[in-house]
């Protein structure tokens, strides 16, 4: 059941990310907001392309787009980075292609926390439930969670010491990362199918080996994490649109 929750989780994390980037593109000049996520956009857009090639597929395209470039991108509705690839297979092609962006992200963000770890920011959040409710009233508390989780994250984020760099750079490499584990310009479906997959993987090698029995106990705070740090980048950015909605709106009617 933990690893129908580790899919469930991570399905929504690339939603997330999906949503914010969307909001960031009407702020933010997408080809800015591309070479602001740059590490996460190399990372992802790279192990895409990779797993095109072994996978006996085709690809041409820029991993950056040059100015005036993907002014539109199918799904997000927002510029992204053009990943024009011909798979081999309809389906299976692009899911092995996803899967190992999504892989190479997770190692990512793994590695970051090796390297950088703050505990006080990703030990000081409520761990996500690992089992899903099965019930009308443990959704809503799931929900509730959610409130709680926001909150623990805001005030998380206000104790840290922004001037240490290890810090700063910590939460910048890793939301680079949650942010581009979204696929901006590559189909959905495959992408959510590999999450099934990677997922029923984990769960077969941790009951082959006892090795690895602990891998998804150990992994489950920085899936937390990742989560509380888009959870508030899309409040955050959802309120930063409105506001910037209402300004232009009455901006323009005061033109009049």
């Amino acid at each position: 059941m933990a690893y129908v929750a580790l899919v469930v989780w991570i399905c929504l994390i690339i939603f997330a990310g999906m949503g914010v980037y969307s909001l960031l593109s009407r702020l933010i000049p997408p080809r800015w907001l591309n070479w602001l996520l740059l590490p996460g956009t190399i990372i992802s857009e790279m192990a895409y392309i990779f797993g095109c090639l072994i996978t006996g597929g085709e690809v041409r395209s820029k991993i950056l787009p040059s100015k005036g470039e993907g002014k539109k991108a199918p799904g997000a509705g927002t510029a992204a980075p053009p990943t024009d690839a011909k798979h081999a297979g309809k389906f299976a092609g692009p899911m092995v292609a996803s899967m190992i962006a999504i892989v190479a992200c997770g190692i990512a963000v793994l590695a970051a926390n090796a390297t950088l770890s703050v505990k006080s920011l990703t030990a000081g959040l409520p761990e996500l439930p690992s089992q899903l409710p099965q019930s009308w009233n443990g959704f809503w508390d799931l929900l509730r969670y959610q409130i709680t989780l926001l909150e623990a994250t805001t005030e998380t984020l206000r104790r840290l010491t922004w001037s240490n760099w290890r810090v700063s750079t910590f939460v910048y490499l890793t939301v680079c990362l949650a942010v581009r584990l979204a696929p901006a310009r590559r189909p959905i479906r495959p992408t959510l199918a590999a999450t099934v997959v990677i997922a029923t993987l984990a769960a077969i090698v941790a009951a082959v080996s006892s090795r690895f029995a602990y891998v998804l106990s150990d992994i489950w705070p920085l899936v937390t994490y990742v989560w509380a740090m888009l959870l508030f980048l899309l409040a955050a950015t959802l309120v930063l649109t409105a506001i910037v909605t209402l300004v232009r709106l009455i901006a323009g009617k005061g033109a009049k």
